[in-house]
């Protein structure tokens, strides 16, 4: 089973540009409680934070066989910039910017190895959005979206019943 945590937390590790920039790996419940990285914020300024839940959907070609479970993650690449200096958060932003283009250097490079484990990550279409002045303030950066589907093994065992 694909661990979106342990994924991106070993990529952020492994990454030189986010190792020399200070770029922490974090734990969020969710895009509107971000309190993995606010708990850490005194000993860093520089976070990726992976979402612990995920929206996702079980599918099968026919309805009846081969179900697959397709899994969107969420995943927040931040900095902090001096408050109000629109310069060094654009400077921020692109730093932001240019890490989130290595992940997807590196999901691309990664893609195949999962795929002999019957498993696919769509790189069609990384749906990525950039965070607005307000959203945490003295904060920039932007978040992503990767979906992976999975086979699920769904075989009817009587004995699960009463």
């Amino acid at each position: 089973m694909f661990d979106a945590i342990v994924y991106f937390s070993e990529m952020t590790r492994r990454n030189r540009l986010a190792a020399e920039m200070g770029f922490l790996p974090v734990t969020i419940s969710s895009p509107d409680d971000l309190e993995g990285l606010l708990e850490l914020y005194r000993d860093s300024d520089r976070f990726v934070a992976v979402t612990d839940t995920n929206t996702g959907n079980l599918s099968s070609p026919d309805g009846t066989y081969g179900f697959s479970k397709q899994r969107a993650y969420t995943v927040f690449i931040v900095s902090s910039y001096e408050y109000g200096n629109m310069e060094d958060r654009q400077r921020e932003l692109n730093l932001c910017r240019q890490l989130f283009l290595q992940f997807v250097s590196k999901i691309l490079h990664d893609k195949y190895k999962y795929e002999e484990e019957l498993m696919y990550v769509d790189t069609h279409r990384i749906a990525n959005q950039e965070l607005g002045r307000y959203y945490l303030s003295g904060m920039t950066g932007l978040f992503f979206t990767i979906s992976v589907s999975e086979p699920v093994d769904l075989v009817y065992d009587d004995e699960q019943w009463t």
